[in-house]
């Protein structure tokens, strides 16, 4: 059986203060919110139609989108 990399489990405290900081447009909670799904946006990538790099940077780009529009809708 092959053993996965876990990340560390992160709480939801973090998960809402990072969601926060990227409300008030702070670069470095974005990063980290990415650093945290990058490696569900790689395992997605690969099943796109697109070369791997072209699709993890789709799939990115509608995340930071998505993460700016349900941050602005629940204020």
């Amino acid at each position: 059986m092959e053993k996965e990399d876990h990340p560390p489990a992160i709480s939801d405290n973090e998960i809402t203060r990072l969601i926060q900081a990227a409300k008030n447009k702070e670069a470095a909670a974005m990063l980290q919110l990415l650093e945290l799904f990058q490696p569900d946006i790689q395992k997605l990538s690969q099943y796109a139609r697109l070369p791997d790099e072209e699709a993890a940077s789709e799939i990115i780009v509608e995340f930071l989108e998505f993460v700016s529009a349900h941050v602005e809708t629940t204020s």
